[in-house]
């Protein structure tokens, strides 16, 4: 291998695969359940999926489900 590649080969960052290729990756949509009751956050997470495994099928979305860390309390979700 010449020098140059060798040069280029060290510069260059792995490939992403796998969950690491998918949280690079800019969502089409974002769902923020923080506020909602279980029953509450189980319906809209399931409209919102639905929803969007129809008009952008095989593109990321983000759920937040987190408690948030200035929440007092446990999670509800």
């Amino acid at each position: 291998m010449s020098k140059r590649r060798v040069k280029e080969a060290a510069t260059q960052p792995p490939e992403l695969t796998g969950v690491a290729q998918l949280l690079s990756e800019m969502p089409e949509a974002t769902l923020d359940l923080h506020g909602y009751t279980g029953p509450q956050a189980r319906l809209r997470a399931r409209d919102f999926l639905t929803t969007h495994s129809r008009i952008s099928a095989g593109s990321v979305v983000h759920v937040i489900t987190g408690k948030g860390s200035g929440s007092k309390g446990r999670g509800v979700l």
